[in-house]
């Protein structure tokens, strides 16, 4: 339990939620192509994460005393990181191509497990080696065209920061969502991306207006469920689970953006797309039930207690 009286909730429930963060995600984009036409990339984000904060407000101002110099720091922290792989990633993909853009950015779940060993000594498990490898091989089939080249161009550069960003954030969601009040921590961070938005769009172009109801609508949807609620959700509950599973889970964003994409927009994905898809969910699975799996053995043989060779009955 951490030190606000937080306590953990089981892994299953915590991978099972943050999948439902994912999907709330991979619902953001066809939100997001209705708002880039009227809205510049540092006001939507800078937008979004205000109103985020003003809802996050009256719920943090009944634990304004459990704010300490900690957690304002560590949801600071945050903040340049969420903002960081937002900005990396919006210039990055006016060089290169959506595809690769997609692949790149989805390496962070290559990134995570290792940045976990040597910033956290959290080694991954075999289980979670396999569904990384996996879910790697169904990202290359979901993201990349193997119809043109795959030559490295300049805006390559900027959305491999933009893994290595968002790498960082989910390791430091790790380290600082254990002990700090989730609620308090959100709201720092939601508020941190939104000054910082909004002051580098201020600077440069002039405040855009939303005059159509349905705009109003995504905007709302991404403030209330993709920010708020998902922001909240990760940071509560990604502590009781792992960096590797957590950084898998998140990658499912795309798949569950292709089977919204068809759903709704009648969008199909080609053969190759479909097959990395399933790869990657198997990826999941894989790490969660070899998860399960593992956690059982340690129950039944603990390291001061495993069977030793040639020991009599």
């Amino acid at each position: 339990m951490g030190v606000h009286g937080v306590g953990r909730i089981s892994p299953l429930k915590a991978d099972l939620l943050l999948v439902l963060v994912t999907l709330i995600w991979g619902g953001t984009f066809p939100v997001l192509k209705t708002l880039v036409s009227v809205l510049p990339p540092l006001y939507l984000v800078g937008l979004r994460f205000l109103i985020a904060f003003v809802i996050l407000t009256p719920f943090a101002a009944g634990k304004s005393k459990s704010l300490n110099r900690r957690t304002l720091s560590s949801g600071i922290t945050l903040g340049f990181l969420i903002w960081g792989s937002f900005i990396t990633q919006t210039v990055g993909i006016q060089y290169t191509t959506a595809s690769k853009a997609a692949f790149i950015t989805a390496l962070c779940v290559v990134l995570t497990p290792i940045l976990s060993s040597v910033m956290l000594r959290k080694p991954p498990g075999r289980a979670a080696l396999v569904g990384v490898v996996t879910a790697t091989v169904g990202l290359t089939l979901l993201t990349v065209d193997f119809a043109e080249p795959f030559v490295l161009q300049k805006g390559d550069l900027w959305v491999l920061a933009c893994a290595w960003l968002c790498a960082f954030q989910i390791i430091a969601v790790d380290r600082f969502g254990a002990w700090a009040d989730p609620l308090l921590l959100t709201w720092v961070q939601t508020g941190t991306v939104a000054a910082v938005s909004l002051a580098g769009a201020l600077l440069t172009t002039p405040l855009p207006r939303l005059t159509q109801g349905v705009e109003w609508a995504c905007l709302g949807y991404l403030a209330v469920f993709a920010t708020a609620g998902c922001q909240y959700l990760q940071i509560r509950v990604q502590p009781s689970s792992t960096p590797t599973r957590a950084s898998l889970i998140f990658s499912l964003e795309p798949v569950f953006a292709s089977i919204l994409a068809f759903l709704f927009l009648g969008e199909r994905l080609p053969l190759s797309g479909q097959v990395g898809a399933a790869l990657m969910l198997m990826g999941v699975l894989v790490s969660e039930l070899g998860h399960k799996e593992e956690d059982l053995e340690k129950h039944l043989y603990p390291a001061t207690e495993a069977p030793k060779l040639g020991a009599s009955n």
